[in-house]
């Protein structure tokens, strides 16, 4: 028998194997709503940390294997209520899961949100010290800190002259078109935005304050597989294995964040 047949018999072998793993594994679902730049969907193609970081943890372990579930971010906790899901990545406690029974894995990376508004001579961060008379612009269904983490819609229009938009650039561009005042904007997109367009850095002024800062990590279903313990040895080995460090490169998260 002949290395070239032996190296094919192997490489079929192996390939069979990895089937067969991929078969007996469990499958976990995990939600998917906009959350830019962590969670992105464009004509139904999804994008961002999220999935990127879904892929390694795939590659790098066999036991399960993690999918996905569309919902939207107000909708997230009906989605969760009728059992769709039992993982949620890049989240926090804090933001409305108090009256679930989950649990939060270690924190993976940290992040946070800050203000935006338009630069003219003479405008500096004392612009950022006081929102009353200027129009704010939010994502829907995000949970700021100026606002004590209150979602409702009504809520930030009517206590905090608050415009909701479901993209990041449309806040951005409204504020370029002078429709709305400050944005509230992730720290993460904002540094994918500048890499990407960076002739736009010095038309905006972005505070050196924030709104918030967290520490993500992934919100877990009691009683479900894989648990909290299983996560976090998993986000250890893979830490330790330095595997989610492409990912961080290439949405230019520094290393302070990770």
């Amino acid at each position: 028998m002949t290395i070239r047949l032996l190296t094919l018999i192997l490489a079929i072998f192996l390939a069979l194997q990895a089937q067969l793993a991929a078969s007996e594994a469990q499958p976990v679902r995990v939600a998917f709503a906009q959350f830019p730049p962590y969670s992105m969907s464009n004509n139904q193609q999804r994008s961002g940390m999220v999935v990127d970081m879904i892929r390694v943890m795939n590659a790098f372990q066999n036991k399960y294997i993690f999918t996905f579930v569309d919902t939207a971010v107000m909708r997230r906790f009906y989605s969760f209520e009728q059992g769709r899901y039992n993982l949620s990545f890049f989240d926090h406690l804090r933001w409305g899961w108090d009256k679930y029974k989950v649990k939060a894995t270690k924190v993976f990376l940290r992040g946070g949100e800050k203000y935006v508004a338009l630069a003219k001579p003479g405008r500096g961060q004392e612009y950022f010290e006081s929102f009353k008379g200027k129009i704010l612009g939010g994502f829907l269904g995000y949970h700021y800190g100026l606002t004590n983490f209150n979602n409702d819609p009504k809520v930030l229009k009517d206590d905090y002259n608050m415009e909701l938009s479901t993209t990041h650039e449309g806040n951005l561009l409204k504020i370029i078109e002078k429709r709305i005042d400050v944005a509230i904007l992730t720290d993460a997109f904002l540094s994918r935005y500048f890499v990407q367009h960076p002739e736009q850095k010095e038309r905006l002024l972005v505070s050196d304050i924030w709104d918030q800062q967290y520490n993500f990590s992934i919100i877990v279903r009691d009683d479900t597989l894989p648990s909290v313990n299983e996560l976090n040895q998993l986000l250890q080995q893979m830490e330790q294995a330095n595997a989610l460090y492409p990912v961080w490169k290439k949405y230019g998260i520094p290393a302070a964040m990770r």
